[in-house]
């Protein structure tokens, strides 16, 4: 209830804070305001626009009762998201001026165009340089240290110039609501950062984590171990995340959001936690293997709300594709070590026996819990004697148990293109779609 309340306040927060600008000017409509319905749709889709790109902030800032409410996994896919409303509305600004008589050279840049207005298409070119940058960083080979920068400063410009244009353009800047709008969203945005890239650091500054292992896994990953330094550090709950940051001081913009491999259990009586990350490039094939025991790591979290603790049932059927295994083993782990005694089957796919990361130390929680293995892989070795190909709604009913399998609770982590399969297999046996939890490893 509690957690229901959160998240329907900062809803209502962020829904208020967006449409702002549309009930001031409606009550403090200007004198002189212009009747085209062109030019008011212009100035609605211009100042929402801009909330809304002013309020991205709030889905990434790591508010914990925000987080709590919504999952910082689901807060990063609904930013994406509305950013492309927010270049929608951003580039609909100008061009739905053209059929009010504005002539269409006021939309280019040049030394005819009032300053003003150039800062406004700058604004815009700066929007859309911003989000095909993040939708072709794969495709460009970008670091995502860099594409992390390069992220923050056009995200500030593009807010910096649209706040300038908007308090020197047009009839409804020059009411007081309507800056102390404008000023508000700056504000919020210098809060946020400052909580963001100043204050959880330094508060990371004191409670620096140590390497103790770094060894190799299957599936070309590898298992960072950690361990608090000079103090006790914190526990979590199976199949959260945390923020890990390799470099030498917190205040580093490297930083990257990774599930944890390990027990939530053993992590509160030991202080220990443990991160198994696949080689997929950049940071995680260079700087990852580079680690060695010693050196100084620092972590921000626990984060998400992708785990046992929040989905309750009577028993458990987890799916697992690639380095999705991680979060699902620290939910099994944190299981085994509280003693669970509910019934539990994992589904593990891969291509082949050396692509299933965390093979062994799954296998060997079987013994410990009521738990059940089944791998399949796409493409088997001779002597495999275990499932083969992709998994199917007849794969799936041959381990179900006949009676109750509907009243389970089904938890998958992997590829977006293997979560939109199983999520269509267990349509198909009739599991309700409530019943059902996925996590996307795919943030950026």
């Amino acid at each position: 209830m509690r957690t229901a309340l959160s998240g329907s306040t900062w809803l209502g927060f962020y829904v208020a804070l967006i449409l702002f600008p549309l009930a001031a000017g409606t009550v403090f409509r200007p004198v002189d305001a212009s009747d085209s319905l062109f030019i008011n749709l212009s100035v609605a889709l211009g100042y929402v626009g801009f909330a809304i790109m002013a309020m991205e902030l709030t889905l990434l800032s790591r508010v914990k009762s925000a987080t709590a409410a919504f999952g910082l996994d689901a807060l990063q896919l609904v930013h994406k998201q509305i950013a492309f409303v927010a270049l929608l509305l951003v580039v609909a600004h100008p061009l739905v001026l053209l059929p009010a008589g504005y002539p269409w050279q006021m939309l280019l840049l040049g030394p005819d165009v009032p300053w003003a207005i150039m800062l406004g298409t700058l604004a815009v070119i700066a929007t859309v340089l911003l989000i095909l940058l993040s939708i072709w960083r794969k495709a460009l080979r970008m670091p995502y240290e860099l594409w992390q920068i390069t992220h923050g400063f056009l995200a500030i410009a593009v807010l910096v110039l649209a706040a300038v244009h908007i308090l020197t353009a047009g009839r409804y800047s020059q009411l007081l609501p309507m800056r102390i709008a404008v000023v508000l969203y700056l504000a919020v945005l210098v809060i946020l950062f400052f909580h963001f890239r100043i204050a959880r650091p330094l508060r990371s500054l004191s409670r620096p984590w140590r390497v103790i292992e770094n060894r190799s896994e299957l599936g070309r990953s590898r298992t960072l171990r950690l361990a608090p330094e000079s103090y006790q550090g914190w526990g979590f709950e199976g199949g959260q995340f945390a923020w890990i940051n390799l470099g030498r001081w917190p205040f580093n913009y490297a930083q990257h959001p990774i599930s944890f491999s390990s027990s939530g259990e053993r992590a509160a009586e030991t202080g220990e936690v443990a991160f198994t990350i696949k080689d997929l490039g950049d940071w995680s094939g260079r700087r990852v293997p580079a680690a060695q025991a010693g050196d100084r790591v620092w972590l921000d979290g626990p984060h998400g709300v992708f785990t046992i603790d929040r989905i309750q049932g009577p028993g458990y059927v987890f799916i697992a594709g690639g380095v999705g295994i991680t979060p699902i083993h620290s939910m099994l782990a944190t299981m085994a070590d509280r003693g669970d005694p509910r019934p539990v089957l994992l589904f593990f796919g891969g291509k082949d026996a050396e692509s299933l990361t965390l093979r062994e130390e799954v296998l060997a929680l079987q013994s410990r819990m009521n738990l059940q293995v089944v791998m399949t892989l796409t493409d088997p070795p001779p002597d495999w004697s275990g499932e083969t190909g992709h998994m199917t709604p007849q794969m799936l009913l041959r381990y179900l148990p006949d009676k109750g399998y509907r009243r389970w609770m089904y938890i998958i982590c992997g590829p977006n293109p293997m979560i939109n399969a199983m999520e269509s297999v267990l349509g198909t046996i009739e599991v309700p779609p409530e019943q059902v939890f996925a996590e996307r490893f795919d943030m950026v």
